[in-house]
């Protein structure tokens, strides 16, 4: 069986005559990983400039309780919610007779505008790690942007799978079709991107045996000299049930020993 040579090249010759279908598959993959990039700094650099108790649930059902005396108050600026700020809670208690200190974040402005130093809040306690009873712990919470760049890189790789569904049809039919000649039906100019012209091609329906076809080419000078009814080089796969013209161009680069000129 014949097994031509095909390269990078000739790959992205066969996207760049699908643009729309190129750009939306790599607009969509692109913007999920630049958003998933930044968003990745920013939990990280949020994360680190207040306190996370790990395992509050566990203290909260195992944890020893006792009273901790207020030692600041420390709203973390760079959080705004509602024209409202986290609080980071520190305090200090008697941890079997030795003083201890703590820190924990909350948001709750209702209760922590009624705070002051030297106030007592009832904690729990259990290895070295603690939180107030009467507060839950504030997280900084960007489920939902994970969510939406989530979609958008399933959407661009749903599209990106497509493009290679078309793709990789032609190369198969490149390196192994047989070489027939079919009869042009019609052909039809696609004009690409307005300003740019990338992505410019035609589309060429043909038909051979009892089959009709259609195949996308960016080589205009294909059917120069050509008309409908006229015979054109087309490459048929070996089953005959799929075909696509065959480029002249492509043939001529990689060097396939049945190059043809029309």
């Amino acid at each position: 069986m014949t097994n031509r040579k095909t390269n990078f090249t000739t790959i992205w010759q066969r996207a760049k005559i699908r643009p729309i279908l190129l750009l939306f598959a790599f607009q969509g993959i692109a913007f999920a990983l630049l958003l998933f990039l930044p968003m990745g700094l920013i939990m990280n650099s949020l994360g680190n400039s207040f306190p996370f108790v790990e395992n509050a649930e566990k203290i909260q059902s195992d944890g020893i309780k006792t009273n901790a005396t207020l030692t600041e108050i420390k709203g973390i600026d760079n959080i705004t919610i509602n024209g409202n700020n986290p609080q980071i809670l520190n305090y200090e208690f008697d941890n079997n007779g030795q003083k201890t200190t703590s820190k924990f974040t909350v948001f709750k402005p209702a209760k922590t505008d009624n705070l002051k130093i030297g106030d007592t809040i009832p904690i729990k306690h259990l290895n070295g790690q603690t939180i107030p009873m009467e507060f839950e712990q504030y997280t900084f919470n960007m489920d939902f942007m994970y969510y939406i760049a989530g979609v958008v890189l399933l959407i661009g790789l749903i599209l990106f799978y497509l493009l290679y569904s078309q793709i990789n049809k032609e190369i198969s039919l490149y390196k192994t079709g047989r070489i027939m000649e079919g009869k042009i039906i019609s052909i039809n100019h696609n004009k690409g991107f307005t300003f740019s012209k990338f992505g410019s091609s035609m589309d060429v329906h043909y038909e051979y045996g009892n089959n009709v076809a259609k195949s996308r080419t960016n080589n205009f000078a294909l059917t120069n000299n050509k008309s409908i009814g006229d015979s054109i080089k087309i490459l048929v796969s070996q089953d005959g049930n799929s075909s696509c013209l065959y480029p002249e161009l492509i043939a001529k680069t990689n060097g396939w020993k049945e190059n043809y000129v029309a």
